[in-house]
């Protein structure tokens, strides 16, 4: 009964070691990722895309590049990761993003979707950049730029989707209200505006509530 017991409280213990290594290696995995990711985005930035070579990221990162295919599966997948994460920001998910415009006026909404696009901006312009470039030597890449591209007009079709008819501007559908949102808050307005004309954020993100006030709305609407 005595080594019946000894076994059993020594089953548990080896449990919790398991379990406790688990934690631990789970925990190093992902600091790596982070680690990569982090290299990743400065390698793209400093060489572009076709210029940046695993190696080079996995040396900045300090592992081997097994580890960087273990963690990350490519090239590829780490530049989707970097727009990623410069996508979400604070937001969790699209979802996540659109919340934050419940119950605000058509006006107020509008000026909100600027400030978003703005912020978002400020963070992912070199991603977005990277991406157009890979995308004219990649198809693997550019079906991942039409994906976030259809992902952002779902996330406007969203934020858009209760904004009384009446307050449209005359003759404009919600569909038609909702393309046009996607094309002016978009990165090719910032890379004309922002990147060309050297507009600074602030300054864009004016540009940009104007402009969509002017298309979407009513006259005078609040």
């Amino acid at each position: 009964m005595i080594r019946l017991l000894s076994m059993g409280t020594d089953g548990v213990a080896e449990g919790r070691a398991r379990s406790r290594q688990k934690r631990v290696g789970e925990a190093l995995r992902q600091e790596t990722r982070i680690r990569l990711l982090d290299a990743a985005a400065e390698e793209f930035a400093a060489r572009g895309y076709a210029g940046t070579t695993v190696a080079r990221i996995a040396a900045a990162a300090g592992v081997s590049v097994q580890t960087l295919y273990l963690a990350w599966g490519s090239k590829r997948e780490l530049l989707r990761g970097c727009m990623e994460h410069a996508l979400a920001g604070g937001a969790a998910s699209p979802e996540d993003a659109a919340d934050r415009f419940e119950g605000m006026a058509p006006r107020e909404r509008l000026a909100a979707l600027a400030a978003l696009v703005a912020e978002i901006a400020g963070r992912a312009a070199t991603g977005w950049g990277l991406y157009r470039d890979a995308a004219a030597v990649d198809p693997e890449i550019a079906a991942d730029w039409d994906e976030l591209q259809s992902l952002r007009h779902r996330l406007f079709a969203r934020i858009l989707a209760d904004v009384p008819e009446g307050d449209l501007a005359e003759g404009l559908t919600r569909s038609a209200a909702v393309d046009s949102a996607w094309a002016i808050a978009s990165p090719e307005s910032y890379d004309l505006l922002g990147r060309r004309l050297d507009y600074d954020l602030e300054r864009f993100r004016d540009w940009m509530e104007r402009t969509l006030v002017a298309a979407l709305l009513v006259p005078g609407e609040a």
